[in-house]
Order: C-alpha cells, then structure tokens, then sequence
C-alpha cells in the first residue's frame, strides 16, 4: 500500500557553507580532508591539461596556501590521509592513460615521497582508511 507522507528529519544544522575560491581553476581534482586542513590535489585546468599543483585550506582561518607540486601530473586520482600525511594514487596523465603512481606528502618536511606503483594502471577508484585493530 503506498505511503502518503513523508517524514523530514528534525536536524536544522546541515547547511552548504561557502568557501573563498581556490587560486588555480579545475575540475576532476582530489580531495581529502585531514586535521582541520582541506587538501586539493590535481585535476585538470580550463585547457584540460592535468595538473600538479595542490593547494590546502585552512577550515578554521578560511585561507587556502600552495603546496609543492605533485611529482606527477594528474587528474581523477584517489587520495586519502593516512598517519599525519596524505597519499595519491593513480589518476589519468595528459594521454588521458591511467597511472600507477603513488605519492605521499609529508606535511611536517613539506615534501612528497614516491612510493611502489600500483599493481595495474587506475583512475577514477576511491580509497578509504581503515582503523587498525
């Protein structure tokens, strides 16, 4: 028998709030929140081009600062903040040809490190961080 109403959440507190805009346009970029900071990293300019710029906003002061660059282009990676610094992995290159390349950033040395590729090419996947036990 169909239902003839609908019941609305009594939450009020969700919201969309407004960040300032990024300093550098893109689109199809990553991007992975870790420890009050937002982390942006990759994409595509208006040319199409993937790009190895990364930039992070400070939630709390609202101002977003550029990191060093990814030491490989990409865009439609996956990232995710593992133990105080934020990986990337995979994406596509400027061929638009999946990459197997993983890297993490080190916030504390401001530096990325490479790490072992992935076992097979992959772009567009998602990563999650699993608590250890």
């Amino acid at each position: 028998m169909p239902v003839q109403e609908m019941a609305v959440s009594p939450v009020k507190s969700l919201y969309w709030e407004q960040f300032p805009p990024m300093t550098q346009r893109r689109v199809y970029c990553t991007p992975v929140y870790h420890e009050g900071l937002l982390y942006v990293l990759g994409g595509c300019s208006e040319t199409g081009a993937p790009l190895d710029s990364v930039e992070v906003l400070d939630v709390e002061s609202q101002t977003w600062s550029q990191l060093p660059p990814l030491p490989t282009a990409r865009a439609g990676a996956s990232a995710v903040a593992l133990g105080g610094q934020v990986m990337v992995l995979g994406g596509m290159n400027q061929q638009q040809t999946p990459l197997q390349s993983v890297e993490m950033y080190h916030p504390d040395e401001s530096k990325w490190e490479t790490k072992a590729s992935l076992g097979q090419p992959s772009m567009g996947v998602t990563t999650v961080e699993r608590e250890q036990q």
